[in-house]
């Protein structure tokens, strides 16, 4: 499938279904561990220090028991492909902030998977720290968390104190506060020989796999240009009218994607993905970046404060270039893709397919995949083996990429990524986690939002 947009001028928008798949590694990763033949061997090749928690499922052992921490549409479905992919796993514990939400996907994967859902009452626990409770239970082996990501860096931290095995949606963070401390818990989960896999289940995906391999043997001769796109239509996706009772916190929880604090804004909570892919090309992650975007289609405060459109430039050491657009408005062309462009040839991949144009034409013939059924074997299978995955670094890499660039649009400055990833103290947190007020920040401006 091309992901390049029509070019009639006049012809109907596309909507960008592709877009709606499931939704919604580098420190230093080295090119045979990216290979497609090395891909098999690097997911079980995360060395730690052998050291025994309670919380680690024995190997060899049969079922595994998940608890699910996030209880909304998109973390629902998840949860359903994860227990519909994968053998001998049953869920065990919901954890959410809102009863309804966890009686909604309750209902909806009893339906998806009825001989694998395994939670009574006792085992639903709300409010910001249900997760801990969660997290308490010995039974539990996997925890996975499809909350925003304004919380991902506290709930990691707690859960490899308290042994368990992860999945983690992407993004990883909201700010580099939290990306530093999001590393900060892979070390520990390597200590402990936990396994953490991350939701950018491209990199699982046969069409992406085959597709890079032919990229870096040179098919498309030498890189010159990566390019990462997700421009659609979503302007309302998660998007709730406040209702009086609710209080500014629960209002900005249930509406998570249209506050910064919460999803880091669209460039980082759905770009991330395709990010994500350039660095995975590039070996790399860039140097500097700038950007710019705004706000034209969402104006109202009740959409929050993020931005609707995003273009970023990024650089990376080795002279390769990235540019980053993004946007969520009506009546756009839909397109959600990577391109890869060379001195011979352009290569272009999405979720539905990938194929090269140029001296030396190519096809993906194979069935094309999210990744993420691949993704979740990949995890079952590290934590029965007892040969851990640790992914986090590669999202925390994907997660500061996008996040240096929401800096530099926001702000109308150029950054440096080691900058940000070291010295950076935005810190986008709230003072406290309560169901109160909560002041909406303003919506950023260029020249006048501080670069801190």
């Amino acid at each position: 499938m091309s992901c390049r947009p029509s070019r009639v001028q006049g012809a109907r928008p596309r909507r960008c279904t592709h877009a709606r798949y499931p939704m919604k590694k580098q420190l230093q990763i080295t090119v045979d561990s990216l290979s497609r033949r090395g891909f098999m061997t690097r997911s079980a090749a995360v060395a730690g220090a052998a050291v025994a928690t309670s919380g680690v499922h024995a190997a060899g052992s049969d079922t595994l028991r998940i608890a699910m921490v996030g209880c909304g549409d998109r973390g629902t479905r998840d949860a359903v492909v994860f227990l519909q992919s994968v053998k001998g796993v049953e869920l065990y514990a919901m954890a959410d902030m809102f009863q309804d939400r966890i009686d909604s996907s309750l209902a909806e994967l009893r339906k998806s998977a009825p001989d694998k859902v395994n939670v009574p009452k006792e085992r639903m626990f709300l409010g910001f720290d249900g997760y801990k409770k969660a997290l308490a239970l010995g039974e539990v082996d996997i925890v996975m968390y499809l909350t925003p990501p304004g919380f991902r860096p506290e709930h990691v931290a707690e859960t490899v104190k308290a042994g368990k095995h992860m999945f983690l949606e992407k993004p990883g963070a909201v700010d580099a506060v939290g990306i530093r401390a999001l590393l900060a818990a892979a070390e520990e989960a390597d200590k402990k020989r936990l396994s953490i896999v991350v939701g950018t289940q491209q990199r699982y995906a046969p069409q992406y796999l085959d597709l890079i391999d032919l990229i870096w043997n040179g098919r498309i001769g030498d890189i010159r240009v990566l390019k990462a796109h997700w421009i659609c239509d979503m302007v309302d996706w998660h998007f709730h009218p406040r209702r009086p009772e609710w209080s500014d916190m629960e209002w900005q929880i249930r509406c998570w994607p249209f506050f910064t604090w919460l999803s880091g804004d669209h460039l980082v909570e759905q770009l991330c993905h395709n990010i994500d892919v350039c660095n995975w090309v590039a070996k790399a992650v860039p140097v500097a970046c700038t950007g710019l975007g705004g706000r034209q289609c969402r104006t109202g405060p009740e959409h929050g404060h993020i931005y609707d459109h995003f273009a970023v430039e990024y650089r990376y050491g080795n002279g390769l270039t990235m540019i980053a657009l993004a946007a969520q408005m009506y009546g756009v062309t839909g397109d959600v893709c990577n391109r890869i462009e060379g001195t011979k040839g352009v290569a272009y991949v999405t979720r539905g397919g990938a194929h090269i144009e140029g001296e030396r034409p190519w096809r993906y013939q194979g069935n094309p995949s999210s990744g993420e059924g691949e993704m979740y074997n990949a995890l079952a299978e590290s934590i029965r083996e007892g040969k851990p995955i640790n992914e986090c670094p590669r999202l925390a890499q994907a997660t500061m990429t996008a996040i240096a660039g929401r800096m530099s649009t926001y702000t109308g400055r150029a950054v440096q990524y080691d900058w940000a990833l070291k010295e950076s103290k935005e810190d986008l947190r709230p003072a406290k986690y309560e169901l109160g007020p909560l002041p909406v920040a303003p919506v950023a401006m260029p020249g006048k939002t501080p670069l801190v």
